[in-house]
């Protein structure tokens, strides 16, 4: 199974508050704005090149770019095997409206919450 490597690229880039086109310009890929497009979009997949071009800009390695998008698979398709309670149908709703990089900021925001009241 491919690891969709986009929607992770595409939460770096606007966590970093970046147009694709300045990511494209910053990390010196010769590609367009649309092409960045394409790979967070799942249209394509970057070269091994491109990968490590991208995850020096943002300061990571491959293999943790990589494994983060794996987690991030992980939790969606966690998520899909739980049977969500019949009575919090408008959780579900909201959930499944939004896009797969706000799903993943969602995931990432409850388990924070979940960490902090346990007090870990």
């Amino acid at each position: 199974m491919a690891i969709e490597i986009g929607p992770i690229l595409k939460v770096r880039r606007e966590r970093a508050r970046l147009t694709q086109q300045e990511l494209v310009l910053h990390t010196r890929m010769e590609r367009s704005s649309s092409y960045i497009s394409a790979i967070e979009n799942g249209r394509t997949s970057p070269t091994l090149e491109e990968l490590e071009q991208l995850s020096r800009y943002f300061r990571t390695t491959v293999i943790e770019l990589i494994q983060e998008a794996q987690a991030a698979e992980d939790r969606r398709a966690a998520w899909k095997e739980a049977d969500p309670p019949a009575d919090d149908e408008r959780f579900d709703q909201a959930y499944r409206d939004l896009s797969e990089p706000d799903r993943d900021l969602t995931l990432d925001f409850m388990e924070l919450l979940g960490r902090r009241r346990r007090g870990t």
